[in-house]
C-alpha cells in the first residue's frame, strides 16, 4: 500500500509543478488582498503583527547567534520531514538534530518529493499554534495571536535561511521543480494561515473559491485566444 501511495505522489510531481505555475498569479493576488485587509484593520490584527515584529527584533539581536535556536530550527526541520514520511506510510527509523552540525532523518520505504521538500514550505510550528487557536477559548486569543505572529515570522526567516544552493534536499528534488513549486506553495500556505484564524472576517474557503474562479477565468481567456487568434 505504501509503495502505491509514494509512487502516486512521485507521479504527480510534474503535474503539480505545472499547476503551481497556473496558481502563482491568482494566489499572489488573493494574498495581496488579504494583506491589504489586515493593513486596513490593524486593531484586529495588531497582536499578530506585534508577534512577527518581536520575532524579527529578537532574531536580529540574539536568536541568530543562539546555538539553542539553531538546534530548534534543525529539529523542526527534521520533524517536518518525519511527519510527511509517516503520513505517506513510511517508517521513521532515526532522527537527530544538533545546533552546530545540522540534522538527519532516516526512514524505511520508497519515499517521495513531498517528504524531501516539506520543510521548505510547511510552517509546522504555525500549524500547531493554529490548531491550538481553533480549540482555545476566546479569552486566550490575544496571547495565541501574538504567538501565531511570532511563529509565522520564524517560518519566514528559517525558510529563507534554509533555501540555498547548498541544500541537498533541494538538489535532490531538482532546481527546476524547486523554483516552479516552492514560490506558489509558500504563498498558498501563508494565505491559508492568515485566512484560517478564528473570529475574523477572512475565510480560507472563500479565498480558495476566488482563486479557483480566477483559474477558470484564465482558462476561458486562453481558450478564447486560441479560437480567435
Amino acid at each position: 500500500m505504501h509503495q502505491l501511495l509514494n509512487n502516486l505522489i512521485n507521479l504527480l510531481k510534474w503535474p503539480v509543478a505545472f499547476f503551481s505555475i497556473v496558481l502563482l498569479i491568482p494566489v499572489s493576488q488573493r494574498l495581496w488582498n488579504v494583506l491589504d485587509y489586515i493593513y486596513h484593520h490593524f486593531d484586529a490584527y495588531s497582536l499578530l503583527l506585534y508577534g512577527m515584529v518581536s520575532y524579527f527584533i529578537l532574531w536580529y539581536l540574539w536568536l541568530r547567534y543562539s546555538v539553542m535556536m539553531r538546534w530548534f530550527s534543525t529539529l523542526e526541520h527534521e520533524l517536518t520531514h518525519a511527519t510527511f514520511a509517516i503520513l505517506s506510510l513510511n517508517r521513521v527509523t532515526a532522527l537527530n538534530a544538533t545546533g552546530h552540525a545540522g540534522g538527519v532523518m532516516h526512514y524505511q520505504g520508497y519515499g517521495n518529493w513531498v517528504i524531501t521538500l516539506a520543510p521548505y514550505f510547511v510552517p509546522t510550528v504555525s500549524l500547531v499554534v493554529l490548531l491550538i487557536l481553533s480549540l482555545a477559548k476566546a479569552t486566550h486569543y490575544p496571547v495565541l495571536l501574538f504567538i501565531m505572529g511570532f511563529s509565522i515570522a520564524y517560518h519566514l526567516q528559517s525558510t529563507w535561511q534554509e533555501t540555498h544552493h547548498g541544500q541537498t534536499d533541494l538538489q535532490q528534488s531538482g532546481w527546476l521543480f524547486v523554483w516552479l513549486f516552492l514560490p506558489t506553495a509558500n504563498l498558498l500556505m501563508m494565505l491559508m494561515m492568515l485566512t484560517a484564524l478564528p473570529n475574523d472576517a477572512l475565510s480560507a474557503e472563500r479565498s480558495f473559491h476566488y482563486i479557483w474562479q480566477d483559474v477558470q477565468q484564465y482558462w476561458i481567456t486562453f481558450k478564447s485566444l486560441q479560437t480567435n487568434p
